[in-house]
Order: structure tokens, then sequence, then C-alpha cells
């Protein structure tokens, strides 16, 4: 997907992955404590935040819209053709009132605040991967890249990657 972008706000963000595989190292067992990445990396210089997986969607706001399959059909024709004609689409086919209702409440959500970045199933989807993470001894993390709009990738990283010299 972005392996070498990935490699590189590995090394760019070394020493607080090294801190962070340090504290997920003396765990044992998986709860909603566990610490996890998150790499901001929309500017220049990517920012790391430690969270609990508990309180991922306190860093990385889910959206309980985005993952609608209309919004994802929706997301995936404005990226082809733009916005204002994947909102005609939209609006003009035969899933016109589903859309409508879905729309409105991802309007209301981005207007309550920061804009969504993930869905929520992205985010359960990554709570579980923590869990593998864990138990593969790894530091479960998530990048957020820049575009437009932005990237969320998930991946972990060995511990003792991260802890060797």
């Amino acid at each position: 997907m972005h392996p070498q972008r990935i490699q590189s706000l590995i090394k760019e963000c070394g020493l607080g992955l090294f801190d962070l595989a340090c504290r997920v190292s003396a765990l044992t067992t998986w709860d909603l404590n566990v610490p996890v990445g998150v790499i901001d990396a929309r500017r220049s210089t990517p920012k790391l935040t430690v969270t609990a997986i508990g309180t991922i969607n306190s860093v990385v706001r889910a959206s309980a819209t985005i993952g609608h399959p209309l919004m994802r059909r929706f997301f995936e024709r404005m990226e082809a053709v733009g916005v204002d004609q994947a909102l005609n689409e939209s609006n003009s086919g035969p899933e016109s009132e589903a859309f409508e209702e879905v729309w409105q409440a991802y309007k209301d959500e981005r207007r309550r605040g920061e804009a969504p970045m993930w869905s929520i199933e992205d985010a359960t989807d990554f709570v579980m991967t923590s869990r593998e993470a864990l138990s593969d001894r790894e530091v479960a993390c998530v990048a957020i890249l820049p575009g437009e709009p932005h990237a969320i990738v998930t991946f972990s990283v060995p511990i003792a990657f991260l802890t060797s010299g």
C-alpha cells in the first residue's frame, strides 16, 4: 500500500516508537489500556502520539456514517469524477433518498467538530489488530497520510525491531 512511506515514518519517529515498544514489551495480556502509536504525517514533520487502544477515537476521530455503503460509493466516485459530479449522481440515483439521509448525518458529524478520519468499522478492526499485534510481540500503529482525502494506514512493527540498537 504505502510500504516505503511507512518505513520512512518508522525511522523518523524512531525514538518515540522505541519508548512505545518498551512499554508494550512489558505487557503480557491485552486490554483497552494497551498503548498504540498514531503518526500524523499530514505535515512536513510527522508527529507521534501514543494513546491507549481504548481511547483511539479521541485521537483518530471515528464516523458513524463514512462506513455506510452509500458513502463509500460516493467517496469512490468523488475520487474518479469530483465532488460535484459524485453528489449529482448520488442525489439522482435509485437510492437518492437513502443517500440524502446518510449525507445529512455526515454533514452533521462534520459540523460538530473536527472532520472524522475513519469509520467506526475501521476503528473496530484496528482494536482487534492491536490484540493480534500484542500476541505477536508487535506494536500496533496508525498513520495518517496527507492527501485529499487523507489516507489512513494501519500496521504493526515487531518490538524486537524497534528496540534493537
